[in-house]
């Protein structure tokens, strides 16, 4: 399966077609998107609405200070990766 990129209004109406009792493998095949995929989506939905179907596009970013403390807990061995 190829990676693709769905919007938010993609991903909506998928999940619309969700709830009206299609199952997940019968839109695997009707849009080319993994059934974990669709569930993915669905629990961000129920759990943010339209937003959460919105991908986030800027990168976090962290000071310094928290760099050095995550490495250092890193180092010391009580914390993993």
């Amino acid at each position: 399966m190829s990676k693709r990129s769905y919007s938010a209004e993609e991903k909506y109406e998928i999940l619309k077609e969700l709830d009206e009792h299609y199952s997940t493998y019968e839109l695997e095949s009707k849009y080319n998107v993994h059934p974990s995929t669709i569930l993915e989506w669905k629990h961000k939905y129920d759990k943010c609405g339209f937003e959460g179907l919105k991908e986030s596009s800027t990168w976090k970013k962290y000071s310094k200070e928290l760099k050095l403390a995550a490495i250092r807990d890193c180092q010391s061995g009580e914390y993993s990766i």
